[in-house]
């Protein structure tokens, strides 16, 4: 396609993409489903809608710089699946099984909540890995994607930025938890960008993130109990040191070649 052609289709598709974003802001569509799905399903399928706008908006913008993470095969797919893995390992972990194992948890919603929630937790996770990942990480990451201090601040700058975006719950939850979960937040996005520079394949990102989204809710959305118990904290917390320490040996054990391949100048 024209480079010129392309920027303005690219343009043109995230303009649409915020303009009916901000309209399911500003108008509620959530009221026209509310009374007969309930609130919590009719908000979530709003949430859904207007998270995968803005991910469409941020994928134009993507496709737009030419940065080459966006073909699932541009690197051997099971490969990549393989050191990935480690984070799915995380993801899945946010759930807690312990709990539904031993009763003190239990699911009450029908089977096609989890399925609308685990299809808005994706949604999500397509939103905020287009846009802090794709854009934002790697755009900080182009000026010099060989060096591995830059690129480690790169995964810092980005993944703090990422965290405190999500102090806009202040609104609506108590300020313990938002700066919990900004915590967590910020971790979780410096392991996406380490999952990224090392398969250049954000659809894995979006994946792992869309999951921890998925199990760390699909007690509290679709289901009610107990959600942390010691055996919990304490296997969540010898995993994710685990992880973290993986994570950080394969980061700073990359060349940069990976990096350095998604920019199209390169």
């Amino acid at each position: 396609m024209n480079p010129t052609l392309k920027r303005r289709v690219c343009l043109a598709v995230a303009v649409v993409a915020i303009a009916l974003l901000l309209l399911c802001e500003i108008f509620d569509p959530a009221a026209l489903f509310r009374e007969s799905l309930g609130e919590k399903v009719a908000n979530g399928i709003v949430l859904t809608l207007t998270r995968a706008l803005g991910g469409v908006a941020f994928l134009a913008m993507l496709i737009n710089l030419g940065y080459r993470v966006l073909d699932p095969f541009k690197k051997p797919f099971f490969k990549c699946l393989l050191i990935s893995l480690p984070a799915f390992v995380i993801a899945i972990n946010n759930c807690p099984y312990s709990q539904l194992i031993k009763g003190g948890a239990r699911i009450t919603e029908e089977w096609w909540v989890a399925v609308l929630l685990f299809i808005e937790c994706l949604s999500v996770g397509f939103f905020e890995e287009m846009a802090f990942r794709g854009v934002v990480f790697l755009s900080l990451l182009k000026k010099k994607p060989g060096s591995r201090s830059w690129a480690a601040l790169s995964v810092v700058i980005s993944s703090v930025i990422f965290g405190l975006v999500h102090m806009i719950n202040l609104f609506e939850s108590s300020p313990g938890a938002v700066f919990l979960q900004i915590g967590y937040s910020a971790l979780i996005g410096a392991m996406c960008s380490v999952v990224l520079v090392k398969t250049a394949n954000i659809w894995l990102c979006v994946l792992v993130h869309g999951i921890y989204n998925f199990a760390g809710a699909f007690v509290s959305r679709c289901g009610e109990g107990v959600l942390l118990d010691t055996f919990t904290v304490v296997f969540t917390v010898v995993v994710s040191i685990a992880v973290a320490v993986y994570m950080v040996v394969i980061f700073f054990t990359d060349k940069g070649k990976t990096a350095a391949s998604v920019y199209p100048d390169k």
